[in-house]
């Protein structure tokens, strides 16, 4: 099991050192993190009201500089919580050169769209600009609304296993049920999951056939975060 590694609980640290990011106590942990060489990518949650009521979380030029930080050291992924998600993309795109795309994945949600084919455009804009493209279910949404066309479109389907919106939630079975349907109903797709996951429910998820663990509060609210990522490494094992 791969893991993506969120950075939302340092989201007020880094804004608070917009510009001098690196001298930051968060920025030190995440880099002391990826030196473990066991994280897959590093995880933006981009957060806008209405989708996340009284939330905003990695503002355009926070991005902006986690970018210029991180981009050469780690594979990076923001999800796209927001009403309006190429909006954000249209001013990500004035600061991601082109030929540096493709190593970026842009995680777009089912419930900012109404129809299905105004999903698939959105995905299909994402390609032509070069980066990696996915879509995320939130945990209430139905999954007939992720269909088949959407999925095919994506190059990774994001399974919440905790409503949207904040961390340290306790992981929902229901998010086991999902994992599994979509695995077996998309095999050669990459599910990746997000919420509540913990060594146990690593280890739950992974059986049920996610590939990628977007992980959050166990790592970053961990007396030693290298401590923390060993454990997850070690329960990913679960199903050999």
């Amino acid at each position: 099991m791969l893991i993506s590694l969120s950075i939302l609980d340092y989201e007020p640290e880094l804004s608070a050192h917009l510009y001098s990011l690196e001298e930051s106590e968060a920025m030190t942990a995440i880099t002391r993190i990826i030196g473990t060489g066991m994280i897959h990518r590093v995880h933006i949650d981009v957060m806008r009201p209405p989708m996340i009521p009284h939330r905003t979380a990695f503002s355009i030029e926070l991005i902006n500089q986690i970018y210029n930080v991180l981009h050469d050291r780690i594979a990076l992924a923001a999800h796209l919580m927001v009403s309006n998600p190429l909006q954000i993309v249209n001013r990500m795109n004035g600061f991601i050169p082109q030929n540096e795309r493709k190593d970026f994945l842009i995680i777009l949600q089912r419930e900012s769209f109404s129809t299905e084919d105004a999903a698939l455009r959105a995905l299909s804009l994402l390609r032509e600009f070069g980066y990696k493209n996915g879509i995320c279910l939130n945990l209430p949404t139905p999954c007939k609304l992720l269909t088949k066309k959407i999925v095919e479109a994506a190059d990774e389907i994001l399974l919440m296993t905790v409503p949207m919106g904040r961390g340290g939630q306790k992981y929902s079975e229901e998010g086991t049920r999902r994992i599994a349907y979509f695995s077996r109903m998309f095999p050669n797709k990459i599910i990746e999951v997000d919420g509540g996951i913990t060594p146990q429910t690593l280890c739950e998820a992974e059986r049920a056939g996610a590939k990628v663990a977007v992980v959050g509060s166990f790592i970053t609210r961990h007396e030693d975060v290298t401590k923390a990522v060993l454990e997850l490494k070690r329960s990913s094992k679960c199903t050999d």
